[in-house]
């Protein structure tokens, strides 16, 4: 009788191996997608935050909140800043006449800066010399946006060594907007100025 021998049958290993691998890229898939579902819910996130209106709270200085405001009208702020720029440049005493109308470049186009610098020379001359003050009191300013002026009706009050005299004060000045600093905040520019 012959002896039984066991014999091991050895598998082949690639079928073993293509098995291995296709789990692998099965796992494999699910991750990346999975992976492509995330980035898709990341994105819309990311585009709805930054498309939302950002919530501002103001706080006034007692603590309080200040509510939400209308945007003044472009006439207004030209407005301000035009009263701003006449008590710098038409109201002036012989000790500040200098500060006031070197204050008053703030407002001056930088092309037209040179000949108003030589303008307001003569002005704060005279006005040291001769005990020279003067103040403006604007009635009506008008405005035309389209053309880039303002018309400036109202008195002016001049004093020349202690005798007062009053007069008119018709004034067209024409403007441009430019670059808001702290101490023109308009962004207000007078390229061009008409006495009457």
């Amino acid at each position: 009788m012959q002896e039984e021998k066991t014999m091991n049958l050895k598998m082949p290993s690639l079928p073993k191996m293509m098995a291995e691998l296709m789990h692998s890229n099965q796992f494999l898939k699910v991750f990346v997608f999975a992976e492509l579902i995330l980035a898709f819910i990341l994105t819309v996130a990311v585009f709805v935050l930054a498309t939302k209106e950002p919530m501002v709270i103001t706080l006034g200085g007692d603590g309080k909140t200040i509510g939400r405001a209308a945007l003044p009208k472009a006439e207004d702020q030209v407005r301000e800043g035009i009263k701003r720029y006449l008590e710098k440049r038409y109201q002036w005493e012989p000790e500040s006449v200098i500060k006031k109308l070197k204050e008053s470049e703030e407002f001056i186009t930088p092309q037209a800066l040179k000949a108003f610098q030589g303008a307001v020379g003569n002005v704060a001359k005279f006005s040291k010399d001769k005990i020279v003050s003067q103040k403006v009191y604007p009635e009506k300013i008008e405005i035309d946006l389209n053309k880039g002026t303002a018309l400036i009706t109202g008195d002016r009050v001049t004093s020349i060594q202690g005798l007062k005299a009053a007069g008119n004060l018709k004034l067209e000045l024409t403007f441009e907007s430019g670059p808001r600093t702290q101490n023109n905040p308009w962004g207000l520019y007078i390229s061009k100025e008409r006495e009457e």
